[in-house]
């Protein structure tokens, strides 16, 4: 096989098997390694996927203002092999992200997210019908699927994940730890004060799809789903979008709140389009700003456009979020990314003070 020909097809292995996503700011827990010599500055100890994204790295990211995106190995805390109605993950056993379009556990659960403007790919299939082949994943009851760790787990399961999802062990965890369990408070001097609105920034290097939301646990508190689920932290306006070109854009944000976990909370919407079925419908929903060729004719290799695509390793969301009104004290900010294209979530954990 040509290395031509092989990229391109690692290329579309890869998003198949483990998206990345960081929490850039608050610089979260899961970045710790960046304190060591080998993954300090943005670098890496490994020579990552010649061709993909940015070689060395696997969490390269960019923050727009910081010389450095320091990520470390925070993209390789996640969770594979989960769908809604689920008691646990699977951890990949029956394949790493639901390549089989299958109810992973036979729960039997059905998707409680099913407006098609609410849905980031194949909207145009009938929801719970055979077309509807992502039904069953985490987005399409956001909060619903099960998790191992609410800080996430290294590689995303007990095992290595395929699709380069291998975490590197370090003196602070190891492939297979929980980050609750081992990730030590990391405190990078987050103040936020009650009732004010605060930003953060997060870079989905892969996209697929779905949406995400913010949660506050006390510090005094085990950091559990449960605990997290308690607090879940009000949007404030829209996203806004660091698109591959460097400029910053506004986005329209979508934002759901029914059938959600906790129930009736918000969760935000993706907003980067995703070339996923394209063959079919193209983009599921337009591009946030201007993508030459749009519709007819989606991103090649490596997947990936100005403001859309699969592979998005140098775009960044900046969301804005309201404080909530609880004792003043120390916290732990829970992002979650629920997957719609894959049976995966991402999370990060970061410590802050709120005064």
């Amino acid at each position: 096989m040509s290395t031509s020909l092989a990229r391109i097809a690692l290329a579309a292995a890869l998003p198949l098997a483990a998206a990345h996503s960081n929490l850039i700011s608050p610089k979260p827990r899961n970045a710790i390694d960046s304190e060591l010599p080998d993954w300090k500055d943005g670098a890496s100890p490994n020579n990552w996927v010649e061709g993909i994204g940015t070689a060395g790295a696997p969490c390269a990211c960019r923050n727009g203002t910081q010389a450095v995106c320091a990520s470390a190995q925070t993209c390789l805390w996640f969770n594979v092999g989960t769908t809604i109605g689920c008691k646990v993950p699977d951890g990949g056993d029956k394949g790493p992200s639901n390549p089989n379009k299958i109810d992973r556990c036979g729960a039997g659960m059905n998707a409680t997210l099913n407006d098609p403007a609410h849905r980031t790919v194949n909207r145009g299939a009938v929801a719970g019908s055979d077309a509807d082949w992502t039904r069953w994943n985490p987005w399409r009851a956001p909060g619903h699927a099960p998790v191992y760790d609410a800080c996430g787990r290294a590689s995303g399961s007990y095992q290595a994940t395929p699709g380069k999802g291998e975490y590197t062990d370090t003196k602070y965890a190891k492939l297979g730890d929980l980050g609750s369990e081992v990730l030590p408070k990391y405190d990078t001097g987050t103040v936020w004060r009650r009732g004010s609105t605060v930003e953060t920034l997060t870079s989905f290097r892969a996209n697929h799809g779905g949406g995400y939301q913010f949660r506050l646990c006390p510090l005094a508190e085990n950091l559990t789903e449960a605990c997290f689920q308690q607090t879940p932290m009000p949007f404030v306006g829209h996203s806004k979008l660091m698109i591959s070109d460097g400029s910053i854009i506004d986005l329209v944000s979508v934002d759901v709140s029914t059938g959600t976990m906790p129930v009736g909370s918000t969760w935000r919407m993706l907003g980067v389009p995703d070339v996923a079925g394209a063959a079919v419908d193209g983009w599921a929903f337009p591009p946030p700003c201007h993508e030459p060729g749009y519709p007819d004719h989606p991103p090649k290799f490596p997947n990936q456009a100005n403001c859309t695509g699969d592979w998005t390793h140098n775009i960044t969301v900046y969301d804005y979020l309201r404080v909530p009104e609880v004792p003043a004290g120390e916290y732990v900010l829970g992002f979650r990314w629920d997957c719609e294209t894959s049976a995966q979530i991402w999370q990060s954990c970061a410590d802050v003070k709120i005064v």
